[in-house]
């Protein structure tokens, strides 16, 4: 019986987190991560969007502001998949040293805003206006 409680419990933790991970404002990809190295899961879940700080969100803004923008046909938005046809760039060494959370992703700037993309997917995981973010 201790066992199916055990269970049940693990279970229930598993499942929270993942909806706490996928819901708008919720605990995101940090928990997530956290929890995959708790219950020795096979890696965490590239498709779920990261949930950047206001600061975090700034900095990426700040460090890709020099790149040129690139014209899409496409209304993309957060979950989205990114056609093949669109170019993808490397996100710059001092944006990742400063934000290690957004490591290993990619990024498309538009006129109106910079999509973060995990590259093997093309999914967009974050999504940042181009009007200037406070501080």
């Amino acid at each position: 019986m201790w066992s199916s409680a055990r269970h049940a419990v693990a279970v229930l933790a598993v499942c929270s987190g993942l909806a706490a991970a996928t819901w708008p404002g919720g605990i995101g990809l940090r928990a997530q991560q956290a929890a995959d190295e708790t219950i020795g899961s096979a890696g965490p879940m590239r498709s779920v969007p990261l949930l950047l700080t206001d600061e975090e969100r700034h900095r990426v803004y700040q460090g890709l502001m020099r790149f040129p923008d690139v014209a899409s046909k496409d209304a993309l938005d957060l979950a989205d998949k990114v056609p093949g046809s669109a170019p993808l760039q490397d996100l710059p060494a001092n944006v990742t040293a400063d934000i290690p959370l957004v490591r290993g992703h990619k990024f498309m700037k538009l006129e109106d805003r910079i999509l973060l993309v995990e590259p093997a997917s093309r999914v967009v995981v974050a999504m940042i206006p181009r009007y200037k973010l406070l501080p």
